[in-house]
């Protein structure tokens, strides 16, 4: 599929509602007030190889993928003991993977070569199982299980008893995991994502990459036109084309030539770092929280 140059999408909305039917999404992530400061200052341009290899600001508050996992199996172990006080039996399968939103080794734009040759922009095949959540031995629910589960939507009306976000939501009190934290940690990561793309100096970046490309046959104003030419997304599914795999590796040898990742890496730093500041209390407050429901969700399975 197309691949998002924002941040990946948050796991905790993935988490909580796999495996049931009527997925609700009760997010409410709030603006980020740095939003309309002016660009930060970039103070250096370190050497970067990978992305994955490098502390960005938002890392110290944003919830692992380990520990979102964590937090979504100990909900739903609560939840399923609710469950039961209404007579349903609802497994849940196994602890989800999501491997995937582990490696933001091309978060920025493709930059791995072996991947470039592989598949060009479509999905890596060698990585095919980090693309999907596995939910074996999961008990597949009806509908008015569902409510039971999720609790009622608007015009829907749930079994006496049923508690506020139905026996997820339970789960989630009990634990205390915010899920609207995790909404705005990503509302935050995106910002400064989107701000990175939009900045002058990557716009200087993406000109320095447009030059290189057409010098080796390749008319392209930024690095997203290249990843989204039409040519390539006939079938999502199908198989990079020789012309597509050529491309994508002229895209990332550009990129090397001019710098692209260290430069783009600074700069979105700096935009994180931004935001830290103007929101140092309350990330820190999340933060917080996040380990107090990590301790709660440890408690909740240390018996199982």
């Amino acid at each position: 599929m197309k691949r998002v140059l924002a941040a990946a999408m948050v796991a905790a909305g993935v988490l909580a509602t796999a495996g049931c039917s009527g997925e609700r999404d009760g997010r409410d992530g709030s603006p980020a007030s740095a939003a309309s400061l002016p660009p930060p200052t970039v103070t250096a341009t370190p050497s970067v190889s990978n992305l994955n290899d490098v502390k960005l600001p938002l890392d110290r508050y944003t919830t692992t993928i380990d520990q979102l996992i964590d937090l979504d199996y100990a909900s739903k172990a609560v939840a399923a003991d609710c469950m039961k006080r209404f007579g349903i039996t609802w497994k849940f399968g196994e602890r989800a993977e999501l491997n995937a939103l582990r490696d933001r080794t091309n978060r920025l734009g493709l930059i791995d070569e072996a991947v470039a040759k592989r598949a060009g922009y479509h999905d890596d095949p060698e990585r095919a199982g980090d693309y999907t959540q596995t939910d074996r031995d999961r008990t597949t629910l009806s509908d008015d299980q569902a409510i039971v589960l999720l609790g009622a939507a608007p015009g829907e009306k749930a079994p006496d008893g049923v508690p506020e976000g139905g026996c997820l939501g339970e789960g989630h009190r009990k634990i205390a995991w915010n899920l609207d934290e995790d909404a705005w940690l990503e509302d935050l990561t995106n910002e400064a994502a989107a701000r990175t793309f939009a900045d002058d100096r990557a716009l200087k970046v993406a000109a320095a990459w447009s030059a290189c490309m057409k010098a080796s046959g390749y008319r392209y104003a930024k690095p997203d036109d290249a990843n989204n030419d039409a040519r390539w997304w006939k079938e999502d599914k199908g198989a990079a084309s020789r012309a597509e795999i050529s491309t994508a590796v002229a895209d990332v040898r550009c990129k090397r030539k001019v710098g692209y990742l260290d430069q783009m890496t600074s700069i979105l730093s700096a935009y994180q770092q931004q935001i830290v500041e103007v929101n140092a209390e309350r990330l820190e407050t999340a933060h917080q929280h996040t380990q107090d429901a990590l301790k709660n969700a440890a408690a909740v399975l240390s018996g199982r």
